[in-house]
């Protein structure tokens, strides 16, 4: 069964299940995957990290921050929160894998580098967190959709031009 994950949202899936991301532009899909267990997850994410959004004067952002749930539009919250419901899953920390998509810069007479903080911040906490990065597609002017499937770990990737 095929489960959407939205912008700022993440999923967990074992099994059949396939994880499907779509309309990937500067935002950065991270996929985690347990070869051994054979569970993974996906996060959608949009912003590299909190701290560097600026928002925290944000009206909306002080309500979602003191709610129960993370934020997991910004990176950082978002492959803490993946790996803690990965680890309840089953998941082992030394087994994990992540790949990359997405952190491409969309519009050419726009000049932003979100895309590009998108992809360095990430591995950058990867790094930090001990997972290994086996796969990406990053960068580029290309938006891409991403299908991964919890059974095989195998992540499809479209590009869309």
């Amino acid at each position: 069964m095929n489960k959407n994950v939205h912008m700022g949202k993440i999923e967990i899936a074992k099994g059949e299940d396939n994880l499907v991301a779509s309309g990937i532009g500067s935002c950065l899909v991270i996929t985690f995957y347990d070869p051994k267990q054979k569970v993974g997850g996906l996060a959608h994410t949009m912003l590299p990290a909190r701290r560097m959004s600026g928002e925290s004067r944000d009206l909306k952002f002080e309500r979602r921050a003191n709610s129960e749930s993370p934020d997991t539009r910004y990176a950082d919250t978002a492959i803490d929160e993946m790996l803690d419901k990965l680890l309840a899953r089953g998941a082992k920390r030394e087994n994990l894998e992540a790949k990359l998509i997405g952190g491409a810069n969309m519009f050419s007479s726009f000049v932003s580098k979100i895309g590009e903080e998108n992809i360095a911040y990430a591995k950058e906490k990867l790094k930090r967190t001990g997972i290994s990065i086996v796969g990406e597609c990053i960068g580029g002017s290309q938006g891409r959709s991403v299908e991964f499937s919890a059974a095989s770990g195998i992540v499809t990737v479209k590009t869309k031009f």
